[in-house]
């Protein structure tokens, strides 16, 4: 038996940080059903009560350093830990978990991170000099590789996966009980529209008010996916102006798990995401999406399985969002083979994150 801590951007609702952290419990619980698993959350008490873990609040140094302290092995990350774009305190809190660990030498693993962008010099040497002191590091695409090689990290770096493609989808039962409690079923055709607010330009919120006319002129049920709280007042504001527009307002589903996330992409059509697990997670699902451009990861990921992407509305020239997106759906066959033949590559790539966990931990607690 070990004890293992996980940290990362855990206990915020945030569906894709939880499918993370979903897929990872499940992935080591199958593998090792005696560990002891730790998590760092914001919200520990929910946390623990969610995965029957033990957890402690990310923001306390006297529990985080009792966890420190009896962890075996410290996993670090996934997600887009490592970087500057939200705050240079977020780097600095994060790098402290691996600066800790150092101090008391447990091992880490820094898994399927996501690095940048890292944009300031004193937050590149705090990153390489952190990164030096690690057991191995993962990243989730050959962009983050590159971006490390360039900060000078001389360790060895793999290129894998995002942990949520191990994720398994809820049960129908489920699935289909989200679905009828927003008005809809698995019969219908699904258009997934996760928004994200960044303040976009009117233009853009007035195509997409445009492409719900569209979808719902050609037979499709365009329906909003929040994977974050604090994406429902976007969500909430557009429904408002399509009902002055005489328009019905467009179901919006939200405050899901992963698992049910999963599972209802899986009944849909189509997806248009601003955050990265929702185009993840539809990939995972075999559904043809579309990426904005919001950040360097929603880029990386879209060029390396050849799906479409929107450039960022507030620095590019206004776009025909719909004729992008029926773009995207006239070649739906083309999107739906490139899927499947990434997908196992993925899903086995993501699950060597799982064996180099179980590699180092068996050196620690044979």
């Amino acid at each position: 038996m070990g004890n293992v801590l996980l940290s990362g951007y855990y206990g915020f609702g945030n569906i894709g940080d939880e499918a993370i952290l979903t897929s990872t419990i499940n992935a080591l619980r199958k593998a090792r059903p005696d560990l002891n698993l730790i998590v760092l959350s914001q919200h520990p008490d929910e946390t623990s009560h969610t995965y029957n873990v033990e957890s402690y609040h990310r923001m306390s140094i006297t529990e985080v350093t009792t966890a420190m302290k009896k962890s075996d092995l410290v996993i670090f990350g996934g997600g887009s830990l490592l970087q500057d774009a939200t705050s240079f305190r977020s780097l600095l809190y994060y790098l402290s978990i691996i600066n800790l660990a150092h101090i008391y030498k447990k091992p880490v693993i820094v898994y399927a991170n996501g690095i940048g962008p890292i944009r300031s010099r004193l937050g590149r040497v705090l990153t390489k000099r952190a990164l030096e002191t690690v057991e191995a590091i993962t990243v989730r695409d050959a962009e983050s590789r590159d971006e490390l090689i360039e900060m000078g990290v001389t360790k060895d770096i793999e290129v894998t996966a995002d942990p949520a493609f191990l994720l398994e989808p809820s049960p129908d039962y489920v699935v289909d009980e989200i679905l009828q409690s927003h008005g809809l079923d698995s019969k219908t055709d699904i258009v997934w529209i996760a928004l994200r607010d960044i303040n976009a330009p009117d233009w853009f919120h007035g195509q997409i008010k445009t492409l719900i006319s569209t979808l719902r002129e050609q037979g499709l049920s365009p329906c909003f996916l929040a994977m974050q709280s604090k994406d429902l007042k976007l969500t909430n504001a557009l429904n408002q102006e399509l009902a002055e527009m005489d328009q019905d307002p467009l179901p919006v589903i939200s405050n899901i798990s992963p698992e049910e996330t999963l599972g209802i992409l899986e009944l849909g059509q189509f997806c248009l995401g601003m955050r990265l697990h929702t185009l993840i997670l539809s990939a995972k699902a075999g559904i043809p999406f579309m990426g904005v451009y919001i950040d360097p990861k929603i880029g990386a990921f879209c060029r390396s399985t050849g799906l479409p992407q929107l450039p960022y509305p507030q620095k590019e020239p206004n776009f025909d969002l719909v004729e992008e997106f029926s773009a995207l759906m006239e070649n739906a066959d083309t999107y739906k083979n490139i899927l499947n033949e990434k997908l196992s590559i993925l899903s086995s790539l993501a699950q060597q994150n799982i064996d180099i966990v179980l590699s180092h931990l068996d050196k620690v607690c044979p």
